[in-house]
């Protein structure tokens, strides 16, 4: 392959009208539809030579999941098709791609075998010029979705797949015999031809770096990447064109132009132009998140267009500084999150779906999202990129992996793909290696025989090193550490622990199980087994990931006396964990606390989990503790216990926490205390409120307190007199 490299040349800022020839593109013939699908219940031997059986096929929707269209199987799959190709096309430079096949891929064209593909969450391609024909074409491809061997859990797993093979959300759960069924094989994202002439291009890469000086801060480099595939046997000249366009917002384009001379076979191009002064892409909360296309073309000497690549990126600069803090265009934030696995199987995921999820998400005043342990759908990405949602995107890596070269090689073949396919993403402000690695979780000496602390710290930093060379421009870390997921209340000790001093500034886990609500439960369950009363029913519960011994004995929710009774017992304790750690968070702003992440969001199937939403997305009343919790402006009221006895008069902190960029001047801080639903006490404080900041206004000493339930409303108003922020506090007196 040639590589090319050159500056391309400022032509003009004012794009011209469109020729005939540019308002061509690319053909895509979808090969989507209705495919031929066979289990294959033997072990194979996989070579070029393998035959497809002759019979026994069955229907199967692509794209999907297996076990979305009714096989609950592992192993092997066969899937064929048939497609024809239009006469037009059959001389053109054609690729055959897939978005997304779990696990891995051997394809075969008209009983041509084209090549074989590890990893479910890439994209891959393979050149068919030439070998599709005109008229009627078969496509076969074998899927190999297989099982993690049971007493290879949790230190030498060998499938780069995270929570999809082997974690406590998956049916089953983590440590169960039955916790990787509902496997998630299959041909899950949409299959295609993609045609050009002559010259193809391919693995377009935008990568926007600011190149600030004295004279000019605002200076950007954006730097552009592709292969091109040149279909002729004989050198040629061509024009690149490359046109950036705002995609969201009205605002300045480019132009720049280029000649360029390509081999035969594969040519490498790589160029640089400068962008002055550009509209930055800024989270929701702060700005606009704005968004540019580029568009590369390839012209012929007449003009022709050959070929036509969009992306569309931001410019923004991310860092943190030595205290982990975070910096989005050189100004600081406080990131409040969430872990989210959107569904247990991609292909449910569509993007209305990812949409009323982030909607969710943002309504509860979430601005950041961790991707837990696994790479999501494309369109989730798309969509944080057009909200302003911050992404921080974990590798499929979680506890312990084989330390065999072959697997080391292959997780860093599949980390370089994951960087490759999401660079482009401003949403995306960070990588993670591994969750909790076996170098990082001594947890996994008392549970097994075999381990060691050394087990993936060489992958691992392998991982690290290639990725922060790969992308300079992002938070690279080996690991997510145990030491970040403080599960107080729920693994061990008690809720009210969240009221020590945090460990970490990051907390990048935290939470409690909770039941969804009766109409989703009776969803999920048969009126038999809506009550757990035996040790099968409370199995069958358990499947379901519900965790008896930690909701009962380390939680101590009570079961109640009816499933009503269970519901609002197991939401209430999520309810005031997360309110309570949330603003105990908070009020430790940059003392060390700079970035919190709720586990987790959603339920990825029909389960009882960490989820404040449930699988059929019903909030559970852990969201709206969420939600006041993450409000940007918060009257947080600091206390540790939420029972008193009679006669005594505890003092309450009056905390003011303003995550905006604006500061307030003459704003009101007001409680009011009362009892069994009746005012009983109020004060009212003047506030001044600086941007980005968080301090203590005083305590609140309430009187001496009599038997009953009370209530504390705090309120922070604006010298307009409308609401900034609400919160309230809930106790009672025996």
């Amino acid at each position: 392959m040639r590589y090319l490299s050159t500056l391309l040349t400022l032509l003009l800022t004012t794009l011209p009208a469109l020729s005939s020839h540019a308002q061509e593109r690319i053909t895509h013939q979808s090969l989507n539809g209705s495919w031929q699908f066979q289990p294959v219940a033997a072990s194979l031997h996989v070579t070029p030579q393998l035959q497809a059986p002759a019979g026994g096929w069955k229907k199967i929707n692509v794209p999907d999941n297996w076990y979305r269209q009714g096989h609950d199987i592992s192993g092997y799959a066969w899937y064929q098709t048939r497609f024809v190709l239009d006469a037009r096309n059959a001389s053109r430079v054609a690729h055959l791609v897939f978005h997304g096949v779990d696990y891995s891929a051997d394809v075969w064209l008209n009983d041509r075998y084209l090549g074989h593909h590890t990893g479910y969450f890439q994209p891959f391609e393979f050149d068919v010029t030439g070998l599709v024909k005109p008229g009627e074409n078969q496509l076969r491809v074998l899927v190999n979705s297989p099982l993690e061997q049971p007493q290879d859990w949790s230190l030498h797993k060998r499938l780069v797949k995270g929570i999809f093979s082997h974690h406590d959300t998956r049916p089953g759960g983590a440590w169960s015999e039955r916790g990787q069924e509902k496997n998630t094989g299959g041909i899950w994202a949409p299959v295609e031809l993609q045609f050009a002439d002559r010259a193809a291009v391919r693995q377009l890469q935008v990568t926007p770096r600011k190149q600030a000086t004295e004279a000019n801060p605002q200076q950007w480099v954006v730097s552009t990447e592709a292969d091109i595939h040149h279909d002729v046997s004989h050198e040629t000249s061509v024009t690149v064109e490359a046109r950036i366009l705002p995609e969201n917002f009205k605002g300045a384009s480019f132009a720049f132009k280029q000649s360029q001379t390509l081999q035969p076979g594969g040519n490498h191009i790589a160029f640089s132009f400068p962008v002055d002064n550009p509209a930055l892409w800024w989270p929701y909360e702060y700005g606009h998140p704005n968004l540019y296309r580029l568009e590369l073309s390839v012209k012929d000497a007449s003009g022709k267009l050959l070929d036509q690549r969009e992306q569309v990126f931001g410019v923004r600069e991310v860092k943190v500084d030595d205290g982990l803090q975070w910096f989005i265009n050189g100004r600081r934030m406080f990131l409040r999150g969430t872990n989210y696995i959107a569904s247990q199987w991609l292909a449910e995921m569509t993007p209305d779906r990812y949409r009323r999820d982030l909607e969710m998400m943002q309504a509860a005043h979430i601005n950041a999202v961790r991707v837990h342990a696994h790479v999501t759908g494309q369109d989730f990405y798309e969509l944080c990129d057009r909200m302003g949602i911050l992404v921080t995107q974990d590798f499929p890596l979680l506890w312990g992996y084989s330390d065999d070269p072959d697997f080391i090689a292959e997780a860093r073949r599949q980390a370089k793909d994951m960087v490759q396919l999401l660079q482009r993403h401003p949403s995306i402000i960070s990588w993670t290696m591994h969750n909790e690695p076996p170098w990082d979780s001594p947890w996994m000496a008392q549970k097994y025989p075999d381990y060691h602390p050394d087990i993936n710290r060489r992958l691992d930093a392998l991982l690290y090193e290639d990725v922060s060379k790969l992308d300079t421009l992002r938070v690279v870390r080996k690991e997510s550490a145990t030491k970040e997921h403080e599960w107080m209340g729920w693994y061990f000790d008690h809720w009210l622990a969240f009221s020590r001093p945090a460990p970490t500034p990051w907390s990048t886990e935290f939470g409690a199980q909770a039941l969804p609500n009766l109409k989703s439960l009776e969803r999920m369950f048969s009126k038999a087994l809506l009550w757990p009363d035996t040790e099968a029913k409370w199995q069958v519960w358990e499947y379901h990931n519900f965790q008896r011994k930690e909701t009962f004995e380390f939680a101590g929710v009570k079961q109640g006396r009816n499933i009503e009774e269970f519901i609002a017992n197991s939401q209430h304790y999520q309810a005031r964990l997360i309110q309570f750690a949330v603003e105990n968070y908070r009020r430790q702003r940059y003392a060390p606390v700079s970035a919190v992440f709720q586990f987790m969001f959603v339920e990825n199937w029909p389960s009882i989990n960490w989820g404040i939403v449930d699988y059929w997305r019903e909030p559970k009343a852990g969201y709206e503790a969420l939600r006041v919790a993450y409000q940007p402006v918060l009257p947080s009221l600091e206390w540790k216990q939420d029972e008193y006895e009679a006669g005594a008069s505890p003092r309450i902190g009056l905390w003011a926490i303003n995550d905006t960029w604006s500061g307030f001047e003459h704003a009101s801080y007001t409680v009011t205390l009362y009892r069994e639903g009746k005012p009983l006490d109020m004060l009212k404080l003047p506030l001044e409120m600086l941007p980005d900041s968080g301090y203590k206004l005083r305590d609140y000493a309430l009187p001496v307190l009599e038997k009953g339930q009370y209530e504390i409303k705090a309120e922070i108003t604006g010298q307009d007199g409308k609401s900034m922020g609400r919160n309230q506090y809930r106790f009672s007196v025996k």
